[in-house]
């Protein structure tokens, strides 16, 4: 993966450099944002730590440095600078030309968030974090988004996936990828996306190599999704297919990361036509997230009927 630098943050933002604009190129090691009141104060509980979080000033840092004198007010910039942060982000609520010169002084880039609160600006920017400090996997699936959900299709090479998967595409729902599916977990959930070499291609036997986006329009094609169910295809003559639950009452999950997935097993045969099958496995799991059982509507009438 390609650093993190700070020219990533200004760019992604649109900040405007005010000072310091020779260090852009700065690894941004840590995740996270750091208030530091503590260090303004004089006191820094990661002295010892050469990898710091980029900083983050507005209007309570600006009350507390208003009471300072102009030399102890040099002395804690300097302080802070000489600590190997990456960058600090200026709110519209903090102006202070001292630091700005001790800034360029010391290469620290300096840049200004403007039309923006704090509270959304701490949002925004460790949503950007996420898209790089996130732990990632790579599977070896097709991922599709049906009906609003994420689906990732696995299965053993030669099963059909990528068929599969052109055939979801041509009833209208939407491609991510195939073959290889980059995972990130952001906030709890995974997210999916293509590997950028194979961004909208899909290979199909007997086809070769497919560009989708040629072939049907950009509107089949999805960035990027949630990752809701895992559906593994395997062959009817698969050891797997005896240990199959018939009345399916409750999901098996696998782990990707740190998250538990339900999976479904779909057995794959001549005569089965296994597109409706996934489409209705996913109704069937917006059904029961709605609190609608089909399971539970089965056991209700059995102890109607067997009274």
């Amino acid at each position: 993966m390609e650093k993190f630098i700070v020219k990533d943050i200004v760019d992604r933002f649109e900040y405007e450099v005010l000072a310091g604009a020779k260090g852009l190129n700065r690894e941004v090691k840590v995740y996270g944002l750091n208030r530091p009141g503590l260090e303004l104060a004089g006191f820094d509980f990661e002295k010892n730590n050469s990898n710091r979080r980029v900083v983050l000033l507005s209007n309570k840092e600006k009350l507390f440095v208003n009471t300072l004198t102009d030399e102890i007010k040099k002395e804690r910039y300097e302080y802070i600078l000489n600590e190997n942060i990456p960058m600090i982000i200026l709110t519209e609520k903090f102006t202070d030309k001292v630091l700005l010169t001790i800034a360029d002084k010391h290469d620290c880039p300096v840049v200004l968030a403007k039309n923006i609160t704090t509270s959304r600006l701490y949002q925004v920017v460790l949503e950007f974090f996420d898209e790089h400090f996130a732990p990632i996997v790579e599977e070896h699936a097709s991922l599709i988004n049906i009906f609003g959900k994420g689906i990732l299709l696995k299965g053993k090479s030669g099963i059909g996936k990528s068929e599969m998967t052109l055939e979801l595409v041509k009833k209208n729902h939407l491609f991510v990828g195939d073959d290889r599916i980059i995972i990130q977990q952001r906030n709890n959930k995974l997210y999916g996306q293509s590997h950028e070499m194979l961004k909208n291609l899909i290979e199909v036997r007997g086809l070769g190599i497919l560009d989708l986006s040629k072939i049907y329009g950009l509107q089949v094609l999805l960035d990027e999704t949630t990752i809701d169910l895992v559906i593994e295809l395997i062959h009817l003559e698969d050891e797997q297919y005896k240990s199959i639950d018939r009345l399916g009452s409750e999901y098996k999950y696998i782990k990707i990361l740190d998250t538990q997935v339900p999976i479904v097993t779909i057995p794959v045969t001549y005569g089965r036509n296994v597109s409706e099958l996934v489409e209705t496995a996913v109704s069937k799991l917006k059904l029961e997230a709605a609190g609608i059982s089909s399971m539970k509507t089965l056991q209700d009438r059995f102890k109607k009927y067997s009274k």
